[in-house]
Parts: C-alpha cells; structure tokens; sequence
C-alpha cells in the first residue's frame, strides 16, 4: 500500500433524474425517514456515472507504452514526465472532482510543477516521505524542499499517484487530508512532479473562488451512484466553515438495517471542514447495485444548525 502523509453535488450533471434527496433544514425541522421501497432507482443516471468513469478515469490509466521519466536519481537529476503523462493526472483528478460535482478546470502552475518534480526526486531518492526534508537528504535541493512543504506526497505514481491521495490510507491520514486538497472546490491550480516511484501534487497557494455551480457540500463517495471500486474505508463530508464538534452520523442501508461506523478526530487544517467516518461491513465488491442512505446531523453553519441527508448507490462497473 502506498504510504501518504501531508502538511499541513448539485450532483456529477446535476442528476435530478434520480430523484436524490438532500435535506438540509433547522434543528426544527426533522429529517425525513425513507424506507427500503423509496430508494430512488434511475440507470440513465448509472449510465452517466459509468460514462464518466470510463471518459475520465479508465482513460488516465498508466500503459506500459507510455514514455518513462526522464531523470535519474544516482546523478540527481529531476527530469521530466512527457506531457501525456501529466495530462493523465489531469485527467484522473478531474475524474474525482466532477464526480464530486465541481467542474472547473484545474491548470498547471510550471513553477510548481519544477519545485514539485525536485521534491519528488528528493523522495525517490531517500525512499520515505517528509514535508520538511533535512539538507542531509541525498538529492536535497532548496527548491525540492519548497515543494515538500507545499504538496501532496506519495511513494506512487502517474494518474494511480491521484487514486492514492483520495483514498488516504493509514493512521496518520484520519483527516483525509489529501483528498479534502484535491476535492477542495476553490482549488484552481496545481504543480505536478512525478518520477517512476513517486509523486508531488503541489496543492498550496491562489485559492480562488468556488465554481458557481459547486454542490452544497463535497462528499466522497458521492451521492448518486459511484463505482465500487473507487469507495474506500474511509467516507467524508465537506462544508466551508463548518462546526462538526455536535454532529452525528448514521447510516443505513437498502433494507433499514443500521450500519456501525466509527469517526475520526476532527482536524481543520485541510481545505475546508470536514468530517470523517469509517462504516464497517460496505459491499464494495458485490456484483448488484448496493444503496447507502447518510444521514448527517447536528452540522453547525453560522448560528444554525443543519442535518442533511443523501443517497450512494455503489455499483460494479463491469455489469
């Protein structure tokens, strides 16, 4: 398994077909039960999630023609990556975020690109990850280590580098804070280093504005329906400025049935305010289409408090 660390809907077409709710009301208000019968069935949707994936996310897939990097460790040189190649990391984060409902485009800063291709050499190199590398380092460079404080870091690479980021496992990534950078939705540009083991995605710096058709909040998985494969254990919930101290989670799935779970300590210093949870016992690998109702309750915006409630629909992209 890759080893992560980090320093510090409106849905994919605006799926109305599927009928998905989000609740988001007063602490007056309730929250409305659904039963088994009601969850929404609509495979036009499917057939749009499913055509985003293979548009996005099997087309970035890394083949064994693609043109190696360029660089090489025992003379310290960073090298390059061929512009395919960064295009499929373009390509596979796009993936994530417009399934998360964000549509803008992400463009590449080149400065960042040269500092994040230096920290991902000096990774390579040394072997292990560290946002604040010591002048020690094989390969350390002043401008490698300004990428290391600025990026995502991972012991993968290509468009995979991506799938290793929004997954985020390991201990130490309770916060999800990769993905929380990634899916972040005033996120506007990016550095892109990468060699044949590692990976820099500098994230830091020129946040803009949300795009004007961002969802209510920033959900992975999403609500609507999501290929199995890309759900992992760890599930999330975004909404700029926040207050998830009182909030409650539950889950449910097709027939009523209560799914246990655990949440992680809350930590705010990743993109915008997140909680996250880890539910036991999800059929990520069953062959039929399997629902998930969230409920999520007691979010803290303002003065007021909101609960708000969605469907995922997991499903085998090979049916």
């Amino acid at each position: 398994m890759p080893t992560l660390r980090l320093q510090s809907q409106k849905s994919l077409f605006s799926l109305t077909a599927i009928l998905f709710f989000i609740i988001s009301c007063s602490k007056d208000g309730d929250v409305d039960t659904i039963g088994p019968e009601e969850i929404p069935v609509d495979l036009s949707a499917k057939e749009i999630a499913q055509k985003l994936y293979n548009d996005y996310y099997v087309a970035s897939k890394s083949a064994t023609e693609d043109n190696a990097w360029t660089g090489s460790e025992a003379a310290c040189d960073p090298g390059s990556v061929p512009q395919s190649t960064k295009e499929k990391i373009f390509t596979r984060l796009a993936y994530f975020r417009k399934a998360a409902g964000l549509h803008n485009e992400i463009t590449e800063n080149l400065t960042k690109s040269d500092k994040a291709q230096r920290a991902a050499l000096m990774m390579h190199a040394n072997n292990t990850l560290d946002h604040f590398p010591p002048e020690s380092w094989k390969c350390y460079s002043t401008e490698g280590k300004d990428g290391a404080g600025s990026s995502l870091l991972t012991m993968s690479k290509n468009a995979e580098a991506i799938d290793s980021y929004v997954r985020d496992y390991g201990a130490n990534n309770g916060p999800v804070g990769h993905r929380r950078w990634l899916l972040w939705p005033r996120l506007q540009e990016i550095g892109i280093g990468n060699t044949n083991v590692s990976n820099a995605i500098w994230v830091l710096g020129n946040a803009g504005n949300p795009p004007t058709d961002a969802p209510d909040f920033i959900a992975w998985p999403p609500e609507g329906y999501v290929p199995n494969r890309v759900v992992y254990p760890r599930w999330s919930f975004s909404i700029k400025d926040a207050d998830f101290t009182a909030t409650q989670i539950s889950m449910k799935d097709a027939d009523g049935n209560s799914i246990s779970l655990s949440v992680e300590e809350l930590d705010d210093a990743y993109g915008d305010s997140t909680i996250v949870w880890v539910p036991e016992g999800i059929e990520s690998n069953n062959l039929e289409d399997i629902p998930y109702i969230v409920t999520i309750k007691n979010v803290k915006m303002g003065d007021d408090l909101r609960d708000f409630e969605y469907h995922t629909i997991l499903f085998d992209i090979n049916d």
